[in-house]
């Protein structure tokens, strides 16, 4: 199922690395000291391509166990990167053509404690373009190259279907068309929302009036943070089977947010196309199969009939090289990247 687990160091020059990105020029490096590294394919060693600031506060207390960490984020073309720290406020984006620092990021810290940094470079209309948390409930596109906004969540109305949400981790579908937030809102429960990027990127605010391709997921008491793929443009698989933290069991609910129904409240929601136990940890998705990162090992499953079809025992990643086709097990202690190809899986 699949192909042979390769394992490499990572370059000595590189000194102690805390995370890496996937680039379609080579794998970026985030250093201790703040160094953005570029690894290419088959190089021995990495050059700086940038230097940054962003360091975790002194004394930070961590909300139910979640550390403030730093996170590197990078555009698909490898021109720009981002390093935010997670569960905190602050990060900076990077012009790797020069190492110049373009936009100093801060969201308002009002439950940023709680979630990830919400950030994720996309394309449009040819050009990059960053997603990031302006306010706690607000996410704004910007030319990442200036800062410019290119477009903006409308403020808050309390009668919008958007409004009272508190942003979480930002995932983009494969294609681009739509991006879904790990959210979470009052009292508190989790409750991921996803919406369009096309009409929302071209006509900016005007794009809400309609609803934009609002969904928002099922609500669970207390648990955000989940296990979260887009298989295609329209499907999304969440984690964890369970209306309450204290009742999660493994397994995958998976939606069509294009498609919606009306509940017995009147309320619209995306409609639930397969429910199924058995995966846990982080999910990545390729060629319509769902890949579930478990403490044991890879798990390989299709989503559609709900089967698990394959595992990689013992492999388990952190991170989606969907340019190169592979899932990536970054592991810092050791100093090492450990790859997997997904291609071959379906059989």
């Amino acid at each position: 199922m699949g192909g042979e687990v390769e394992t490499t160091d990572l370059p000595s020059d590189a000194g102690r690395v805390i995370d890496v990105a996937p680039t379609r020029g080579g794998l970026l490096l985030l250093s201790e000291e703040g160094r953005i590294l570029l690894w290419e394919a088959g190089a021995r060693t990495c050059r700086e391509l940038a230097r940054g600031s962003v360091t975790v506060p002194d004394g930070s207390e961590p909300w139910c166990g979640r550390e403030q960490t730093r996170r590197l984020h990078a555009s698909r073309d490898g021109a720009f990167a981002a390093v935010v720290i997670d569960y905190g406020r602050h990060g900076e984006v990077y012009d790797l053509s020069s190492g110049a620092v373009t936009l100093t990021l801060e969201n308002d810290g009002h439950h940023s404690d709680t979630v990830p940094f919400s950030l994720a470079f996309t394309e449009h209309d040819g050009r990059n373009v960053l997603l990031h948390r302006r306010q706690w409930s607000l996410i704004e596109a910007v030319d990442p190259a200036t800062g410019e906004v290119l477009a903006a969540m409308p403020v808050e109305e309390e009668s919008a279907d958007w409004s009272g949400y508190f942003q979480g981790a930002l995932h983009l579908s494969p294609g681009g068309t739509r991006i879904a937030s790990d959210a979470w809102c009052w009292h508190p429960a989790g409750r991921p929302v996803a919406w369009n990027l096309g009409p929302w990127l071209t006509e900016g605010e005007g794009a809400w009036r309609t609803g934009n391709g609002w969904a928002a997921l099922p609500p669970c008491e207390y648990y955000w943070n989940r296990p979260m793929a887009w298989l295609d443009e329209d499907r999304i698989v969440i984690g964890g089977l369970g209306e309450d933290e204290e009742e999660i069991v493994p397994g995958a609910r998976v939606f069509d947010v294009s498609r919606v129904e009306t509940d017995q409240w009147g309320h619209r929601n995306p409609v639930e196309v397969a429910t199924f136990g058995g995966p846990e940890g982080a999910f990545f998705s390729a060629d319509g199969l769902l890949f579930s990162a478990g403490a044991g090992g890879l798990g390989i499953w299709d989503p559609v009939a709900g089967a698990r079809t394959g595992s990689v025992p013992g492999f388990v990643p952190t991170h989606h090289d969907a340019l190169a086709g592979h899932l990536l097990a970054f592991d810092p202690a050791r100093g090492a990247i450990r790859r997997w190809p997904t291609s071959g899986s379906r059989r």
